[in-house]
């Protein structure tokens, strides 16, 4: 009871007026109950936010008041005034759980931020939009106070974080702008890669008396509008060390890219499967090419079933042509990716061939999905059973069990299409569910190879994924809401969706590995969809390269996707590639800051960079509009969390082209596609 007693004494106190107080520096006080002597640390920065008014969109100034508090165990409480349209909560944790890493890493500070609890004072003066974009903030606030650096206050800063402390994509960057410069703003921090924003602007002209209304986009820049408008020097940051550069004059040693991302013990592992799987092309093109040279499969309208199975044989050749090409270079995984989409065609082309041959077709497609099935189930069943010991397992069990959902979609439609007789898609489908789950198999055994040494249990899994799950939504309500509001669509959001979705069936399922690069991909993709609304650039896919291969500290999952988008930009699937680079820079970002092993990173003072403008005016009116607000509402907010610290502990169909009568059907709407 004392105990509690004194976490509400905390909390009113922490949150009370006389820490509120807007400042440049932690605010350091104890407070003592008894024997009890708790330290805190506090400090209050401004957060840009963009507020929907009954004149359109606005740019408003938020208040976030960031408390550390000793004797803690690592608990983050938020309130927010008025509520945030999306819920700010996510990201008080995020920055707390990225912030802790990051400290816990930095081997010259004893500090445990696990050994703190964290309060959020969220303060506005009308309800916002986008709770995400303060995320980056709170992070560097965390830091600072965690490190007791100063904050300069005249730089102010909008963006997500990402659990791999990158700073992620947001909106409303020039209504944010107006309201930085409200409080004296020298400076504005943006995301990397967000210098450029895109407005519609409305023309009306009069032309032989008719009055024409036309409206076009136009792109602007963003340093021209702060510099223009108010001499705010804008500059772009990418992750939190970057931020902290500009916001307080620390950062943390980071490694330097040198070019070569694969390590031996990658290469050890990962060619003796390509190379593997590439005598497995070889072999079953070879039997395929048997089976379709002694084969009489019918040929005229409007069943052209030879040319259809003719296109799988030759995509089969062209991947594992493909195949031997990448393996001759080294990259293996990308090798094995075409091995993989070989294997299927000529299955699938062997599947064929016997159909036509066979004297029950239908029978003998049944047959071969009740095989598909008891392989599915045996895989399915390592896959869940696999011991995750540390980062290395984890990767490869995650890899396997996705697999395994991935396999079973299959098998699925296939079962549809055999109950729509749709026979020709139902052996495709079976030819993938086949190899997709063969694929289960060697993704264990490659993390056999690797001697694990982090402790990952199922219970701190679990509850890391769920986390990932919840960042990977809020990412997803963010985009939303920012390309709903520039009128624009995305793919990446809704396959984030789509992934987002997969990940908490996985989860549910028992596939907890799964799930989480299920959510990783959902979040790439949500961020994605505000990154690349404009496309891709080379700009951006180089970032996005040097990034990932910074990044990668551990082999596998996260070098076998770098590998991968390597070859798809030499392809020039420039957005395709951008996608896998995130995905490794993710994979390997996320895993490195989970872990929290000790490493070389170390603190170092570099001094606030100094500004490029000059001309600022300070914020003293709206900083009394807002202390006089804290003064009326903090000792009953801080009674608030109080109690609430209290109560704490006591988841088309395709139109017939047949009749129901056993004839093979088309696949992938070959017909629809050939026409």
């Amino acid at each position: 009871m004392k105990n509690i007693f004194l976490i509400i004494v905390v909390s009113i106190l922490l949150l009370s007026p006389s820490a509120t107080l807007l400042s440049s520096a932690g605010k350091t006080g104890e407070i003592s109950v008894g024997t009890i002597v708790l330290s805190y640390r506090n400090v209050t920065m401004y957060a840009p936010a963009v507020a929907q008014t009954d004149n359109g969109y606005v740019g408003v100034i938020s208040t976030i008041t960031v408390t550390i508090q000793d004797n803690g165990n690592g608990r983050v409480f938020v309130d927010t005034l008025p509520l945030a349209q999306i819920d700010m909560q996510g990201s008080a944790r995020l920055a707390v759980k990225v912030a802790g890493a990051i400290v816990k890493n930095d081997n010259t500070s004893s500090i445990d931020p696990s050994q703190y609890d964290y309060f959020f004072v969220v303060r506005t003066s009308s309800p916002v939009i986008g709770g995400p974009s303060a995320g980056a903030v709170m992070t560097v606030a965390t830091i600072a106070l965690l490190e007791n650096w100063t904050i300069d206050n005249s730089t102010v800063m909008t963006g997500m974080i990402d659990p791999d402390g990158s700073v992620g994509p947001i909106g409303g960057i020039p209504y944010k702008i107006d309201a930085a410069n409200s409080v004296g703003a020298r400076r504005f921090l943006i995301p990397k890669g967000q210098m450029t924003y895109t407005e519609t602007v409305t023309e009306t002209t009069v032309n032989n008396g008719r009055t024409q209304i036309v409206s076009r986009p136009v792109t602007r820049n963003v340093s021209e509008y702060a510099l223009t408008n108010y001499g705010i020097e804008v500059a772009e940051v990418e992750d939190v060390n970057d931020a902290l550069l500009y916001m307080t004059g620390h950062m943390f040693f980071t490694p330097q890219a040198d070019g070569e991302i694969t390590t031996e013990q990658y290469r050890e592992s990962m060619e003796p499967i390509a190379s593997m799987l590439l005598t497995r092309a070889r072999t079953s093109y070879e039997n395929a090419t048997s089976a379709f040279d002694n084969s009489s499969i019918p040929n005229y309208y409007p069943f052209y079933y030879e040319n259809q199975i003719t296109d799988i044989y030759n995509e089969a050749k062209t991947n594992l042509l493909q195949s031997e090409n990448w393996f001759d270079q080294e990259l293996f995984y990308t090798s094995t990716s075409k091995s993989f989409q070989s294997l299927i065609g000529s299955r699938y082309v062997s599947y064929a061939c016997a159909y036509f041959n066979s004297t029950d077709e239908k029978q003998y497609i049944v047959s071969l999905l009740n095989e598909a099935l008891d392989l599915h189930g045996i895989r399915s069943n390592d896959a869940k059973n696999a011991e995750i010991v540390g980062m290395i397992s984890l990767q490869c069990v995650g890899a396997a069990q996705t697999r395994v959902f991935e396999a079973q979609t299959y098998l699925d439609d296939a079962q549809s299409s055999i109950d729509k007789n749709d026979y020709l898609t139902a052996l495709y489908k079976i030819a993938f569910a086949v190899e997709r789950s063969e694929s289960v198999g060697w993704w264990l055994r490659i993390g056999l190879q690797f001697n694990d040494t982090n402790d990952i249990n199922a219970s701190s899994l679990s509850m890391l994924t769920e986390e990932y799950i919840d960042d990977a939504q809020q990412a997803i309500t963010y985009s939303g809401v920012i390309l709903d509001e520039v009128g624009q669509s995305s793919q990446y959001l809704t396959d984030a969706e789509t992934f987002l979705s997969s990940a908490r069936d996985e989860l549910s399922d028992g596939y907890p590995a799964a799930a989480l690069f299920k959510s990783l991909e959902a979040l790439v993709n949500a961020n994605l969809a505000l990154e690349l609304v404009d496309s891709s650039t080379k700009d951006k896919i180089d970032r996005a390269r040097e990034r990932a291969s910074i990044s990668i500290g551990a082999p596998v999952l996260a070098v076998s996707y770098y590998e991968y988008a390597q070859s798809l930009a030499n392809e020039s699937s420039f957005d395709s590639a951008i996608v896998y680079y995130k995905y490794s820079d993710l994979i390997a970002g996320a895993l490195r800051l989970t872990t929290s092993v000790s490493g070389s990173q170390s603190s170092r003072y570099i001094g606030v960079p100094e500004f490029l403008v000059r001309s600022w005016w300070s914020g003293i009116f709206a900083s009394l509009v807002f202390v006089l607000l804290f003064f009326l509402l903090g000792g009953l907010t801080g009674f608030g969390i109080g109690l609430i610290v209290w109560g704490f502990f006591s988841k088309r169909q395709k139109n017939k082209y047949f009749s129901d009568q056993q004839m093979p059907r088309s696949i992938e709407d070959y017909y629809k596609k050939n026409r």
